[in-house]
């Protein structure tokens, strides 16, 4: 077998972009919020505190601009397999590593289980249900096969 992708659907990029207006959303109210902070402080000790506002402004924009970064840059979940390996965004494995495969169950991310004891999630929601189904087939084919 020559090696095959699996790239997930849709889903996944709308997730992205919700998580991202998210975090556009709460930048605007610690910015509003550091505006009412800043005019407080300044009508309090009776000096003109902006200073305040211009650092919790960078300091959260600084924060929302990586977790946006971490976001884009992690990637979307993409399975490849091959007759020795299996290769996710998070773990790269060859079969003859792997102990045993375990489908989801109530909502749960089917999983494998290395021979050193290490469970690693396959996050296989993300994929078509075409696409789950010729994946978890594989995979056990290639682990009962190895054992």
């Amino acid at each position: 077998m020559k090696k095959k992708k699996y790239y997930s659907q849709l889903a996944y990029f709308v997730k992205a972009i919700l998580i991202i207006v998210v975090i556009g959303v709460f930048f605007y109210i610690a910015t509003e919020l550091s505006d009412k902070i800043a005019e407080t402080l300044s009508i309090k000790f009776r000096k003109n505190l902006v200073v305040i506002e211009y650092v919790v402004n960078i300091l959260v924009g600084i924060i929302s601009l990586l977790l946006i970064l971490i976001i884009l840059l992690r990637g979307k979940p993409q399975i490849t397999l091959s007759a020795t390996t299996i290769r996710t965004n998070r773990f790269k494995k060859k079969f003859d590593e792997l102990k045993s495969y375990h489908p989801s169950k109530g909502g749960s991310e089917p999983y494998v289980i290395s021979k050193d004891g290490k469970q690693y999630d396959l996050e296989l929601s993300w994929f078509s249900k075409k696409d789950q189904q010729e994946i978890e087939a594989f995979l056990i084919a290639q682990i009962n096969t190895i054992q």
